[in-house]
């Protein structure tokens, strides 16, 4: 077992990245980098409408030079009932790239909303005084890169409700996606309706998502003949469990390397563990802070973003194998960030606006 304790020193910094590849001059609130590396993005629109303000974003697609194009148009992607919205909280490519499962929380007006002005004048309420509305449940919206749902066969509703995480498998197909907590997986085809509810008797408290190779990673207690918190590899197609490691503890941030050979997480609120699937009993142990990391090409290297999801700071590669701690980008705060599945590039987005900028990586 190999841990390192990094110190509060940083080494002298990489070059740092001047010019971005291509700038997103939009407000991305999420986004998402395809194999090509096109990037879908939403972008909030405010609306404010007989005392009620509601949420529908706009969707586009920004190509690897930076042109972009709104594939999903607001108002025209859910307009009724009239005091109905959405925010989206999730973007996922497919592997090849064509499609998108859309994470949304679905908003509607609140239970003492009145439409009707003369109601809300005989109740004596300031028409200077708007409601903001409120969530009515996740659910999952599939597109192609058109921007044309992709309905599910046979379904009563026109989302996939009560549902979160979704992504596309290699097939371009199939869709898998998590339902209830503790998690359960879904899979299911839009073209002939067909779900089934995989791995029964089985929950997950995290899970992680490898795509492309039709397989996730998970972390339960009920996952084991003894009951001990345990990583497994979860085949989506054949339906079989695989276990890769007990573990002491586990805290958040479950994530797979590209080569799919790695797997991460924080085990407590400091310290990262990486299990190799091929010597599970030899872990790496980083003590770096709580957050949100991504992958280096060589997976020698994480890239991390301290502190809340919701709060900008700093980037920094941490050595997975040499104790090192290197700042990019000048050191400059962003409040969120994603490598490109290639690890040629790394998208950013600025505090404030939240314009986003595509940076190469060295």
């Amino acid at each position: 077992m190999i841990f390192m304790l990094l110190g509060l020193a940083w080494p002298s910094r990489l070059p740092a990245q001047d010019t971005p590849k291509s700038v997103v001059e939009e407000d991305c609130q999420v986004f998402d980098i395809a194999a090509d590396n096109s990037v879908v993005y939403a972008t909030p629109r405010i609306k404010r409408s007989k005392q009620l303000v509601i949420e529908r974003d706009d969707i586009g697609i920004a190509t690897a030079s930076g042109k972009t194009r709104r594939i999903v148009e607001a108002d025209k992607f859910i307009s009724d009932p009239p005091g109905s919205g959405y925010q989206v909280d999730s973007l996922s490519w497919s592997p090849d790239g064509h499609r998108i499962a859309v994470g949304i929380t679905l908003q509607k007006a609140p239970p003492d909303y009145h439409e009707d002005t003369k109601k809300q004048k005989d109740e004596n309420r300031d028409s200077n005084v708007f409601m903001a509305a409120v969530a009515a449940g996740k659910a999952i919206a599939l597109l192609d890169n058109e921007g044309h749902e992709i309905p599910v066969a046979g379904s009563k509703t026109r989302f996939i409700e009560n549902a979160t995480s979704a992504t596309w498998l290699a097939d371009g197909a199939t869709v898998v996606y998590l339902t209830e907590a503790p998690w359960k997986i879904v899979r299911v085809r839009p073209a002939d309706g067909q779900a089934t509810t995989l791995f029964q008797g089985h929950t997950f408290d995290a899970v992680a998502w490898d795509a492309r190779r039709n397989r996730a990673f998970a972390i339960g207690k009920n996952l084991s003949l003894t009951g001990r918190l345990a990583l497994v590899e979860l085949d989506l197609v054949h339906e079989t469990v695989t276990e890769i490691a007990r573990l002491e503890k586990y805290e958040s941030a479950l994530s797979v390397s590209p080569s799919g050979t790695k797997i991460g997480f924080f085990e407590d609120g400091d310290t990262i563990e990486v299990i190799d699937t091929a010597h599970p009993s030899s872990p790496v142990r980083v003590r770096a802070g709580m957050g949100r990391f991504g992958w280096s090409r060589d997976e020698r290297r994480l890239l991390l973003k301290r502190g809340s999801p919701d709060r900008s700071n700093d980037l920094v590669w941490v050595g997975l194998y040499d104790g090192t701690f290197t700042p990019i980008l000048h050191g400059l705060t962003f409040r969120d960030f994603q490598i490109a599945p290639d690890g040629g590039s790394v998208g950013v987005t600025v505090p404030g606006k939240r314009v986003l900028k595509v940076f190469a990586l060295p």
